[in-house]
């Protein structure tokens, strides 16, 4: 199993959620609401320019989307 980046550029993160279904619904202060385009379901994400192993490995957890599925994507 491969290991996330210690930091991923916010920017980049959301273009490879995107590339696996997911699109950014709303932007409220410092949080991203990203929203599964065939299931309908939400996420919120805190968003602050860059993102922590700690944070990504979380919304993909929440996602079901496995790290290797991620940086194939990314």
């Amino acid at each position: 199993m491969a290991r996330l980046p210690g930091e991923i550029d916010g920017k980049r993160f959301v273009r490879t959620m995107a590339r696996l279904g997911w699109a950014a619904e709303s932007w409220r202060g410092s949080h991203l609401t990203l929203v599964h385009l065939e299931t309908g379901r939400k996420m919120f994400v805190a968003f602050h320019g860059r993102m922590y192993r700690a944070s990504v490995a979380d919304a993909l957890k929440f996602a079901g989307i496995t790290v290797d599925e991620f940086l194939d994507a990314y």
